[in-house]
C-alpha cells in the first residue's frame, strides 16, 4: 500500500512500492507544487490531505497492463487541486476520492491514450461553501471506457458544481462513456451539473444523468412513520446516497455524515 499524506505545506510519500513519485519545487510565480506518480505495477495508492494551504498540479500515469486504485480524502482547508491522468493499452484505475474540505476547486484531466484502458472516478463529497470540480475525459484510443460518478450532499453555504466533458474523435471507435452526476441541495442555494458529450464517432456508448434535488418526501416520510426523527432519517439516506460505491475510506465517511447529522 502506497501513502501520500499532504498535511499543510508539508507532502510526505510513505510507502513508494510499484510506484515512481517525485514532488517538485514549488513555482516562484503561481506557487504551484507538482507530484508525479508513475504506476508501474498492480498496486493501491491513499492520498490523505488535511488543513492544505498549497496549490497542487498531480501527474498520474499508469503504464500498459496495469491495474492501480487511488483512495483520496480531503478534510479541512481550501483546495486548488489540478490531477494530469494517463492510462496506457490495457491498464486500469480506479478513483474513489471523499472531501470534507472548505473550499474546493479541481480540474481532472483524464486521457485514455491506449487501446481497451479503463478509468472509474467515484467522487463524493459534502459541501459546505464553494465547490467546483470540471472532468475532462479524452478517449484518445479505440475501445476505452470511462466511469465518472459524481454524488454531492449541499448544506450550510454550499455552491456545488460539476462540468463533465467527454470527447471521442472521428474513427475511435468502441468507446463507452459514462457520466452520472446527482446533488442532494439541502439549501436555496444554486447547484449546477453540467454533463457534456462532444463525440464525432458512432460506433460509440454514450449515456450521462443529472440530477440536482431533495430527497423524496415519501422516503422521509416513512421513516418518520416508523418513529424514526427527521434528523435520524436524514442520516440513514444521506448514508445510503454517499457511502454506495465507497470501499476505502467508507468508515472515514460515515464518521463526516455523522458529524453533520447526529
Amino acid at each position: 500500500m502506497n501513502k501520500i499524506v499532504i498535511n499543510g505545506e508539508d507532502i510526505k510519500i510513505e510507502n513508494s512500492d510499484g510506484i515512481e513519485v517525485s514532488v517538485g519545487e514549488a513555482s516562484k510565480f503561481l506557487n504551484v507544487q507538482s507530484v508525479k506518480i508513475k504506476v508501474l505495477k498492480d498496486t493501491d495508492i491513499v492520498i490523505w490531505a488535511s488543513e492544505v494551504d498549497i496549490k497542487l498540479d498531480f501527474y498520474i500515469n499508469v503504464i500498459s497492463g496495469v491495474k492501480a486504485n487511488i483512495y483520496e480524502y480531503k478534510s479541512k482547508g481550501d483546495y486548488k487541486f489540478q490531477y494530469k491522468y494517463y492510462l496506457e493499452e490495457n491498464s486500469y484505475l480506479n478513483i474513489e476520492k471523499v472531501n470534507d474540505g472548505n473550499n474546493i476547486k479541481e480540474m481532472n484531466l483524464i486521457n485514455l491514450n491506449g487501446e481497451n484502458a479503463v478509468v472509474n472516478f467515484n467522487l463524493k463529497t459534502i459541501c459546505k461553501d464553494i465547490e467546483k470540480y470540471n472532468f475532462l475525459v479524452y478517449h484518445n484510443a479505440k475501445n476505452t471506457v470511462s466511469n465518472i460518478l459524481n454524488n454531492g450532499v449541499n448544506i450550510l453555504d454550499g455552491k456545488l458544481e460539476f462540468n463533465v466533458s467527454g470527447f471521442v474523435s472521428n474513427g475511435i471507435t468502441g468507446c463507452d462513456i459514462n457520466q452520472k452526476a446527482r446533488i442532494i441541495n439541502m439549501t436555496e442555494n444554486i447547484c449546477v451539473i453540467k454533463p457534456n458529450l462532444f463525440i464525432d464517432e458512432e460506433d460509440v456508448t454514450a449515456n450521462h444523468s443529472a440530477h440536482i434535488g431533495t430527497f423524496a418526501y415519501d422516503d422521509v416520510f416513512y421513516l418518520m412513520s416508523r418513529g424514526i426523527s427527521k434528523r435520524e432519517a436524514l442520516n440513514l439516506l444521506i448514508k445510503g446516497f454517499l457511502l454506495k460505491g465507497v470501499t476505502y475510506y467508507r468508515d472515514v465517511l460515515e464518521e463526516v455524515i455523522n458529524k453533520y447529522w447526529r
